[in-house]
């Protein structure tokens, strides 16, 4: 990777007063002029992560709405409680460029306490050796080690990979294990990918986690699918472990649309 044009940052944004300037880790897959949203996804968290809780919870629910695309310039965030209690709490945040929200996000956190858990949660499985996915011309190769199990880009159909983040969302805050989840959560759609992406794009217009516990450890596990009834619109639905179980599920919904004219196919998959 060429330093001189990609310096060699560790982290996806900087903060300086209150905004938040993107480095060119937040770049997305699509259009070098636009925020990605798993970056996006993975700041709100940190937001979210910072909101005092009434009590000890859990984000059982997080729902990232792009809104439009993000132009790669500092954000303004804002945060609000939508409600507050001992049992439930909910949240808003919001990420703006120049005064306009481009994305925005909605946070259920639900009080923890002992209670029976379900069978089947197990999920007794080390990261293989593997072929990366991202490969080292992206730029998230810098501080996601990832091993592609199964699918990918250029495997259409259903696809499973694993993944450990070692880099900082904001300049001195690391990757959590939350904002972590959360940023997975929005590879379901390359992992899973069922059209060639030359031919079409597939951004995602949102991404949900559900979360059953807060995952541990530094590796997390993406099994996922994507489903279309061939009118322009997908789902991915997936799941996430670590290598002490099943930690929570994914949903996404996809846009799809034709990239360019035949003949004029880019040779580099989208990362």
């Amino acid at each position: 990777m060429n330093d001189a044009v990609y310096p060699p940052v560790r982290h996806l944004y900087e903060k300086q007063g209150s905004l938040f300037h993107p480095t060119p880790l937040a770049r997305g897959p699509w259009n070098p002029e636009h925020q990605g949203g798993m970056q996006l996804a993975g700041l709100l968290a940190h937001l979210i992560e910072t909101a005092p809780a009434p009590a000890p919870m859990l984000a059982a629910r997080m729902t990232v709405d792009i809104l439009r695309p993000t132009p790669v310039q500092p954000l303004e965030a804002h945060i609000r409680v939508v409600r507050d209690g001992r049992k439930v709490q909910m949240l808003e945040a919001s990420l703006c460029a120049d005064r306009i929200v481009t994305v925005r996000a909605s946070v259920l956190r639900s009080r923890t306490a002992e209670s029976p858990g379900t069978a089947g949660m197990d999920w007794p499985e080390d990261p293989p050796e593997a072929p990366p996915f991202f490969s080292d011309r992206s730029q998230l190769a810098r501080i996601a080690d990832t091993r592609l199990v199964s699918g990918g880009l250029a495997h259409e159909g259903p696809g499973s990979m694993w993944c450990a983040f070692d880099g900082e969302i904001v300049r001195g805050a690391p990757i959590t294990p939350f904002v972590q989840a959360m940023m997975v959560a929005d590879m379901g759609s390359g992992v899973s990918s069922f059209v060639d992406w030359r031919e079409w794009s597939f951004a995602n217009l949102d991404v949900t986690l559900h979360l059953l516990r807060m995952p541990e450890g530094a590796w997390l596990k993406l099994d996922a699918a994507s489903f279309s009834a061939g009118n322009g619109v997908a789902v991915v639905s997936g799941k996430i472990a670590d290598r002490r179980g099943t930690v929570g599920r994914t949903h996404q919904t996809l846009f799809l649309e034709p990239r360019q004219r035949p003949g004029r196919l880019q040779s580099d998959p989208p990362k």
